[in-house]
């Protein structure tokens, strides 16, 4: 199926928004002219092509079942541009659809909304997850060379640590490397983290 040109901005039966943008621009051109309007459906990308003062000169239609697939995954990708605006081509087997943003993070963002709209994949969650837990993964090697250092200069440790009695079982708590009693037995427990 081609791209349907229209008249008028409309939705189909069972079709809803999913993202808006009034701010777009067509073509590489660094002229900064974004009058156009780009939205994003559960059907469709649609392009809102507007004159200088507004008006609506066209509506361009590209179904989502036509994007070009690789690997699964829809071909909406960051085109080349300057380093601030946002570039981005979707390909189609009868064209390629150039947008210009105003950011370049405004294109990310219409990127993962295509990915999430065109296969059900949260990209940017699954993204923001990778993220969180590499920055766990370096906050954990940070603690522990933080917690190297102090035991290779001999500077005691300060952190609370709970754990069991060796002997009984029982919960005791102190500072991680010193000598605890335990109350219930009398047994002595060098504090290590459980």
């Amino acid at each position: 199926m081609a791209k349907e040109v229209e008249s008028e901005f409309k939705l189909l039966p069972e079709e809803a928004v999913i993202l808006r943008n009034d701010k777009v621009g067509t073509g590489s051109s660094i002229l900064p002219v974004r009058s156009d309007e780009l939205v994003l459906t559960n059907q469709a990308l649609i392009h809102i092509k507007k004159e200088l003062f507004g008006k609506v000169k066209e509506v361009v239609r590209y179904p989502l079942v036509d994007i070009c697939m690789s690997g699964g995954k829809p071909q909406a990708v960051l085109g080349n541009g300057d380093n601030v605006s946002g570039f981005l081509d979707v390909y189609f087997p009868y064209e390629t659809a150039h947008f210009k943003m105003e950011w370049k993070s405004d294109a990310e963002d219409w990127i993962d909304a295509i990915i999430f709209a065109v296969t059900g994949e949260d990209v940017k969650a699954k993204r923001e997850q990778e993220d969180f837990q590499k920055l766990m993964n370096f906050a954990e090697s940070v603690t522990g060379t933080v917690n190297g250092m102090k035991k290779a200069f001999g500077i005691k440790s300060t952190e609370q640590v709970a754990c069991k009695c060796s002997s009984c079982g029982a919960s005791i708590s102190g500072i991680e490397d010193e000598v605890v009693v335990c109350p219930f037995c009398g047994t002595s427990n060098k504090m290590r983290a459980c």
